[in-house]
Order: C-alpha cells, then sequence, then structure tokens
C-alpha cells in the first residue's frame, strides 16, 4: 500500500495492520488526515471501534484523534465505544473528549476570548424549581439557588445540592459544591470541584482522581440501551402574549424583580410547535468484518429528520443536471389550470404575524411548486430525505427505486403514478440520472426503465397539456409493475432494517465487505460494520415548548447576545461539534445556527433579556428558571481561589445513590 492512496488510514484499520498505521501517522501530511471522513462518513477512529481494532484505537488515540464528531448514523466515538463495552477504552476516550473541549473553549480562537469582548466580568443569582400539580411532587418541592460568576478567563459555578437519591422518587441532596474553572494564556486549562461543607476539594481536570474516573466509566459499563436526541424546529412559532385584559394580578404576573427591589416589566413570549425525536439503540452485539445488520424502523438513519432548510432552496443546489426553473413554470400552468390560487395557505391566521418577509415568499414559492401535495407516507419520506435524495447514489435513492420495482412501500401502501411523478416534480432528473449511472442489475435496469418511460413517458417538459393531462389520470404504479415482472420483488425489508416492531423472529445477516467494496468510489452510501443491533426513533410534537419573560426594549443592562456564548456552549457540546471546522457540512450546527437567530430576530434579542422562562417537562409539571440579582461589574478576585484550609481528597464528588 502507498500513502497515495485513498483514505490510507482508513486502508490500515480495515486490514488492522498497526504497525503501518503508526509508521504512516509519522507523516506530517498523512497525520492531517487523522480526522477525515470515508465515502461512507466514518473517521478513522469510527472505523477502528466498529470493526474492535483495539490496536488501531490506541494508535490513534495517542495521535491526538477526534474523539467528539459524529459519523452519518449521528453516533460519536465515546457512544461506538460504550457499546463495546470496554472500560479501558471508555476511560481513554472519554479524557480526549473532555480534553478537546477544554482546548477548543481556552484556544485563543475559542469563545471565551469572543465572550470577553462583550461581557468581560458578570455574576448571575438564580432559582431552579420543579412546579407540578401532582401533590407528591410538589410537596418534595425540588428547587436550588445557584450562582454563576464570570471574571475573564476564570469561571465560578456554585450549587446547593452534592447528589440526586434515586432511592424512592427522585430527589436532590442538599449540599454546597462549587466548580472553578481556570483558562490560562496559553491555553492550558485546570478544573476544580469543592465540597465547601467538609472543606474538602479534587481536581476535576486534567488530572481527574482514580475515583472519580471509575465513578465515570461504570455509568458507561453494561448499556444496553443508548439514546440520542434531536430536534426539527422547522415548524417552531414564537407568539408575544396579548396584553389584554386588566386587573392588578395580571400586572403582578409580568413584572419580575431583581436585586431585591429593582421591578422589571417584561413581556410573555410562547414557544410553540417543536419536534421531538428519541433514537434508540439497544440489543447490540459485535459480529466481526461484516456490515452491520441494522434492524430498524427509520427509513434512512443518517438522514431521519426534516431540516429547516427549505425544499426549494436545496433543490437549487442538487447535483442532478436538468433545470427546475423549466419544471417550475409547468407547475405554475398547471396551479392555474387547477384552479389553485397561488395564495392558499393552511397556516393559522393568527400565526401570520410571526413570518417574516423572506419566510413568506419561501412559503409562497414552495406552495407554487407543490402542485402535487407530499400527503402520503411515501412522499413524506422523499421530503424528509431530500439531502440524499439529491445524490442518486445515497441509500435513500436506491431504496426509492427499489420501492417503486416493487410497487408498494415498506408498509404494503402501494405507490401510485403520481408519486412517482412527484419525484420528477422536485428533482426533473433523478431517474434519467439514476438510469444513466447503471447502478442496477440488468434485469432490475430494464424494469425501471419499462416503468418510467409507461408512467412518465418520454415527452417535452415543455408541453404543459402532456404533464395536466398524465397528472390527472393518477393510477397506481402497482400494476404497471406487476404486468412487467409478476411477483418481481418479494423481501421482507429492503434495506439492512426492517419495518416491523418485532425484531424477534428475522434471521441476522453476515454481509461480507472486501477492501475494494469498502473503499469504491461509487459506493457513497453511509455504511456501518461489525454490528447486530436495533434501532429505533419516536416522534413527539410538543405543542408548548417553553415560555419566556423578557424585559421591555432597553430597560435592562444585559440583553440575549450577551449569554449567547452560554447557548453556543451548550449546544456545541449536545451536538458534538466542538471539532467541526467552519467549512465541514453538518446539519445540526446549520440548524442550531438558523433557528437561534430566527428566535433572536422574533424576541428583538439586542433589546430583551430573559429574566424567568417555564419548560414543560410533563403534562402537569414545568421546569422554571428565574433570575433573582445580576452584576455586570467589581466581582472580587478572591472568589475564584481554593481557600487556604480546604484539603485535597479525592472522595470529593457529586453522588448518585441508587
Amino acid at each position: 500500500m502507498t500513502i497515495e492512496e485513498t483514505y490510507p488510514l482508513h486502508r490500515c484499520i480495515f486490514q488492522n495492520d498497526v504497525v503501518r498505521l503508526n509508521e504512516i501517522l509519522k507523516d506530517e501530511e498523512i497525520k492531517k488526515k487523522i480526522n477525515e471522513k470515508d465515502n461512507h462518513g466514518n473517521t478513522p477512529i469510527h472505523l477502528a471501534l466498529m470493526l474492535d481494532r483495539r490496536n488501531c484505537i490506541l494508535a490513534l488515540l495517542k495521535n491526538g484523534c477526534d474523539c467528539v464528531s459524529r459519523n452519518n448514523y449521528g453516533w460519536n466515538p465515546s457512544e461506538e465505544a460504550t457499546m463495546l463495552g470496554d472500560i479501558d477504552l471508555v476511560e481513554k476516550l472519554s479524557y480526549q473528549k473532555y480534553k478537546s473541549y477544554f482546548d477548543f473553549f481556552g484556544s485563543k480562537e475559542g469563545i471565551i476570548n469572543k465572550w470577553n469582548d462583550i461581557l468581560p466580568e458578570f455574576h448571575i443569582k438564580y432559582r431552579l424549581k420543579f412546579k407540578s400539580k401532582i401533590p407528591i411532587l410538589e410537596k418534595l418541592g425540588i428547587k436550588d439557588i445557584e450562582h454563576f460568576y464570570k471574571k475573564g478567563n476564570n469561571f465560578r459555578m456554585d450549587f446547593g445540592f452534592s447528589g440526586v437519591d434515586f432511592r424512592g422518587i427522585p430527589r436532590l441532596m442538599k449540599g454546597s459544591l462549587t466548580v472553578l474553572l481556570f483558562f490560562r494564556e496559553d491555553g492550558k486549562s485546570t478544573c476544580y470541584l469543592l465540597d465547601n461543607k467538609a472543606k474538602l476539594y479534587t481536581e476535576l481536570f486534567p488530572n481527574p482522581s482514580v475515583k472519580i474516573q471509575e465513578a465515570y466509566c461504570n455509568t458507561r459499563m453494561n448499556v444496553k440501551t443508548m439514546y440520542k436526541f434531536y430536534n426539527d424546529n422547522s415548524q417552531l412559532k414564537i407568539k408575544k402574549k396579548s396584553n389584554s385584559g386588566f386587573g392588578f394580578n395580571k400586572s403582578k404576573k409580568r413584572t419580575i424583580c431583581i436585586n431585591g427591589n429593582k421591578k422589571y416589566s417584561t413581556d410573555i413570549y410562547k414557544f410553540k410547535d417543536s419536534i421531538f425525536f428519541i433514537r434508540k439503540r439497544d440489543n447490540e452485539h459485535t459480529i466481526g468484518d461484516y456490515k452491520s445488520h441494522i434492524k430498524t424502523t427509520i427509513t434512512d438513519l443518517d438522514k431521519s429528520r426534516n431540516y429547516t432548510t427549505t425544499i426549494t432552496d436545496e433543490i437549487k443546489k442538487t447535483l442532478l443536471n436538468e433545470s427546475d426553473y423549466k419544471l417550475k413554470n409547468i407547475t405554475n400552468e398547471y396551479i392555474k389550470a387547477n384552479g389553485v390560487s397561488e395564495n392558499d395557505s393552511d397556516s393559522d391566521n393568527d400565526d401570520s404575524d410571526i413570518e417574516s418577509d423572506a419566510n413568506s415568499e419561501s412559503v409562497i414559492e414552495n406552495h407554487q411548486l407543490d402542485s402535487l401535495e407530499s400527503n402520503n407516507n411515501f412522499r413524506n419520506m422523499v421530503d424528509e430525505n431530500i439531502y440524499s435524495i439529491t445524490e442518486v447514489n445515497s441509500e435513500i435513492s436506491h431504496k426509492i427505486v427499489q420501492m417503486i420495482i416493487c410497487g408498494s412501500d415498506e408498509k404494503g401502501n402501494l405507490i401510485e403514478k403520481d408519486d412517482i411523478l412527484y419525484i420528477r416534480q422536485l428533482l426533473p432528473s433523478f431517474f434519467t440520472s439514476y438510469l444513466k449511472a447503471n447502478y442496477l442489475p440488468e434485469d432490475q435496469q430494464k424494469k425501471l426503465e419499462e416503468i418510467y418511460t409507461s408512467i412518465v413517458g418520454k415527452y417535452d417538459l415543455s408541453n404543459t397539456s402532456d404533464y395536466n393531462a398524465k397528472h390527472k389520470n393518477p393510477k397506481n404504479v402497482y400494476n404497471v409493475t406487476q404486468s412487467i415482472s409478476e411477483n418481481y420483488y418479494k423481501k421482507a425489508s429492503l434495506s439492512n432494517g426492517n419495518t416491523s416492531k418485532n425484531f424477534k423472529n428475522i434471521p441476522i445477516k453476515r454481509e461480507p465487505i472486501t477492501e475494494e467494496e469498502y473503499f469504491d468510489s461509487k459506493n457513497m452510501g453511509s455504511l456501518h460494520l461489525g454490528r447486530v443491533m436495533e434501532i429505533s426513533e419516536e416522534k413527539k410534537l410538543i405543542e408548548n415548548v417553553a415560555k419566556f419573560w423578557l424585559t421591555k426594549e432597553n430597560t435592562f443592562p444585559l440583553n440575549c447576545y450577551h449569554i449567547k456564548p452560554i447557548i453556543d456552549t451548550i449546544c456545541l457540546i449536545l451536538f458534538d461539534q466542538i471539532n467541526i471546522k467552519p467549512n465541514d457540512k453538518d446539519y445540526d450546527r446549520e440548524i442550531y445556527y438558523n433557528i437561534i437567530n430566527y428566535i433572536y430576530n422574533e424576541v428583538d434579542g439586542s433589546k430583551r433579556f430573559p429574566l424567568k422562562f417555564e419548560i414543560p417537562i410533563y403534562a402537569s409539571t414545568v421546569f422554571q428558571s428565574k433570575l433573582l440579582e445580576v452584576e455586570t461589574e467589581n466581582i472580587p478576585d478572591d472568589i475564584f481561589k481554593i481557600p487556604d484550609n480546604y484539603s485535597k481528597d479525592s472522595s470529593v464528588g457529586f453522588r448518585f445513590i441508587k
């Protein structure tokens, strides 16, 4: 093997050649590729973990590989290691992951220096509380008063509890803990945990005690089920509550006291309609050097959620060759011919005021395009996976083609003529590009050509009347496909997975894959190796997302942008984006920036500050945070020092009692 070959590090791992791997990592140019994703979206560490190449994993860790970023399926290296159950690897990967956090935040280009420019020092005191209509939960009074201090590169957080007791109904154990975090000018960081009642402290980073490491690793051992959480905020609505009404009590609910006696009037904003996804991964074990056998109800694991970018915008970026603008003119003619108004909308009139001019244009444009609506499961799947469908060699593109050949979707619903025309309407050259690429075996290629020409025909796109005539006579594809080949495609599953939620009787597939097949440049679909697993995803619409009390415009010394670095930090961690480069394509990051900018614009974030917010947990329980005090100057230096009468003790830690 020569280092000029594509993905040299991946190839060493595939061959389990750790000697060669260590040798080529000495080459600085090759080492720059240590976090490169292959054509399946896997970095070298992801591939090594999938195939359980332990020595290769250790070599990559030694050379500082990325232990944070996700692969196309949404899993980061720590999660892949957790499912392996190797405590030594979990410990090493976890340390490397947390080191990445500290290195990122402490770097000159990191968040802290940017934060210092807009808010060099401050202190906030706030109350966290769970409010419930359930008597036993209300009686528990789960609440805490917390402090957060910042002065330059020094941080301090004070908590009024020391752990959680899970015996019976979970409850917070009272205590007094402090976290001190220091970022030095040389980029190095240190973090300490203080127990103020016992007057003890321990180091959390860079030299955590053995006890803390063991406690963390034990939480990652014998894990049978792993969860991943996602949000789709493309339908999010933000409404400012009306000030209509009268009475002292109504006014009182909108007035919040800060620093004991300073009263601020607020406007209340309600956030509604967010889609929440819970992905579950379980029943997993290794099967060696084979393609992973993933039993799943999810149509496409790596692109299963809607994103905020409109379909129209994404179509304009398509890799396919034909122009969608010619088709758009045809669909406009079709709309007029069928009496559809361009201004028709199913949106609630009450929400019309939250749409920006740009968004309104986008809505109209999409409506004009969708002369065929996405009103069934098959078309919804097309919409949800539009990013993958624009690449004709993606896994979802192959799956859609097989559904069309079969004549029905994974749930047995017949595919209509209009379903095929819907794909053509969105991506005019999808079928012609797919057929031209010749991905299918000869018999399947011929069948797809016959299906396509029998339904779509070879009419000219400029012939509007021909297009409309075909739209007005929808017939299902099932009869067409059956006449071409009786009982052609009779598989229980159209991919690695299966649509049934009962996986018990499904035989495990062991599909070998050669090095040539894995690194074939024509094989570009997402691919997981070495495991049997079950993956399911639950989708929930949260009607009432949150409620925020924001100060009136320009009446408070701070605004939303002063705390944006905190929000960015949390989201970078939650989305595993610490090591994502600015030019890297990352859907979750794009979604976050789009939605946070939308929210800030809707609430006039440059002029307001949140004094209180509530997030529903259950129908009868809400999580509430309320600001009590705020200071933006004269923060004493002494609070960032460990008191002289404190002793170092490795027993200090956050306790979980079960």
